[in-house]
């Protein structure tokens, strides 16, 4: 896609853009693009510290009720808006409380199924956080990036392409015990490649642990076309049957499903509320700007089993 010029959905929707549960091709509309700029300034409005809050289209598959983004970018449009976006100091204004908070809460659930010494990935890792809440040298991490390593605490972190660290020496084929992804399944291009993946390098019986927007929750289903994780980097908003019937293409099987809210400063959230109804601003008192509070944001925690 050119990079001049606002984004012209009607010409990406010429390509016909099946669904990644049932393959269909039969989509209705849900909700409208909210997103007009440029391919060059989507990075402005990804994650936490995007400029405002926006979307491409928005439709809902009319044979299995799959909702997602289509049409979406190319594939290395999206590799290329990840790599373009700096990673602000989040200590100020209570993210590194709040995310604290949220992978402990995280590390938490995964300790309740997981005996401690058994080998885990965490897919998607970030810096870091949820292996420093799990202490564990057993475990690894993988974030995208240009290839490198880091640690995290007692855990080692590979940087690179999930496609060929899968199966590698770092990952082999049926060498995890449990694999993690925490708000990272929605965002993923190529999605049905990445989970095949993940499937690959459990152990027969491993345990797959996951967080995505539930569409079908009660925020989402009360809150429809200003819900807050309608978000131009989120391409895929399932539902637990939706998610289960496509891990179940995996070999993949669900074994439990909870809600879970998302910990965020005061202010953060106040920021996200005035973005979503098109406010110019939101005030909190900078005493408590920084208080971290679990927000009923429509989250799912699904727990599922390789078969």
């Amino acid at each position: 896609m050119a990079e001049a010029g606002v984004v012209d959905w009607d010409h990406l929707a010429q390509k016909p853009d099946p669904c990644i549960i049932c393959g269909s091709l039969a989509a209705a509309p849900m909700y409208a693009p909210t997103f007009d700029k440029s391919l060059a300034e989507a990075g402005d409005y990804f994650l936490a510290h995007r400029r405002a809050t926006a979307h491409g289209p928005i439709v809902g598959c009319r044979e299995c009720g799959f909702v997602f983004t289509s049409p979406r970018f190319g594939d290395t449009d999206y590799d290329a808006i990840y790599g373009s976006i700096a990673t602000p100091h989040e200590g100020d204004g209570g993210f590194d409380a709040a995310k604290t908070a949220r992978f402990r809460r995280l590390a938490a659930i995964v300790r309740r199924r997981m005996p401690p010494g058994g080998r885990f990935l965490d897919l998607g890792c970030g810096d870091g956080a949820f292996l420093r809440q799990m202490n564990d040298p057993a475990g690894m991490g993988f974030e995208i990036g240009p290839p490198a390593r880091r640690q995290a605490g007692p855990s080692e972190i590979i940087i690179g392409n999930w496609a060929d660290v899968a199966g590698s020496a770092d990952a082999p084929v049926g060498s995890f015990d449990f694999v993690t992804a925490f708000d990272v399944l929605e965002h993923l291009p190529r999605i049905g490649e990445d989970v095949a993946l993940v499937s690959s390098v459990l152990k027969p019986g491993g345990l797959f642990f996951l967080s995505v927007p539930n569409v079908a929750s009660l925020v989402a289903r009360a809150m429809g076309k200003r819900w807050n994780m309608l978000l131009l980097e989120h391409l895929w908003y399932f539902s637990p049957e939706t998610l289960g019937k496509f891990l179940g293409q995996h070999g993949l099987e669900q074994v439990e499903m909870q809600s879970i809210p998302f910990d965020a400063p005061l202010a953060h959230i106040a920021t996200r509320l005035a973005q979503t109804f098109g406010m110019s601003g939101a005030f909190v008192p900078r005493g408590l700007s920084g208080i971290t509070l679990p927000a009923p944001a429509g989250i799912m925690l699904g727990v599922y089993r390789k078969t």
